[in-house]
């Protein structure tokens, strides 16, 4: 039996550890990402998490699960905090988040999840102040 499982194990992490390079051409606009996005916020991360199999060491997906507190919402259904889906690697088309630390976050929705990461336009605060007036700009065309 513990033969069995450790050689699931090793099946599981070659598999699942093998990644490919990020293949977008540029991450998008804010013009293009608000278009795009099922939501679109400022948040501040207030927790990331790894998948169980891979916190014990069974699996390598290098995804991760992080969860915002919600600050300023531009599009979307709204909300406190949103939890996404992502990479911490833009390698994989991910994106670094930091704990603690805010975003401005353009928010995709796949079949299985809500995802984010470089392709999206997600971009540090302090990188994104231009996009935010931007965004501010277009949300009040809207109206």
């Amino acid at each position: 039996m513990v033969l069995i499982l450790c050689c699931f194990g090793m099946v599981l992490s070659m598999s699942v550890g093998l990644a490919l390079a990020c293949t977008c051409a540029a991450p998008l606009g804010p013009v293009d990402g608000l278009k795009r996005s099922t939501a679109v916020f400022r948040g501040r991360v207030s927790e990331i998490s790894q998948p169980f199999w891979d916190r014990i060491g069974l699996t390598n997906s290098g995804g991760h699960r992080v969860k915002f507190a919600v600050i300023k919402q531009w599009k979307g259904t709204a909300s406190k905090s949103i939890e996404v889906a992502t990479r911490l690697t833009g390698e994989a088309c991910g994106f670094p988040f930091e704990q603690n630390k805010e975003y401005l976050v353009y928010v995709v929705t796949e079949p299985k999840d809500i995802q984010t990461g470089i392709c999206t336009g997600t971009r540090n605060i302090t990188e994104a102040e231009q996009e935010i007036k931007e965004d501010e700009t277009m949300s009040r065309g809207r109206k």
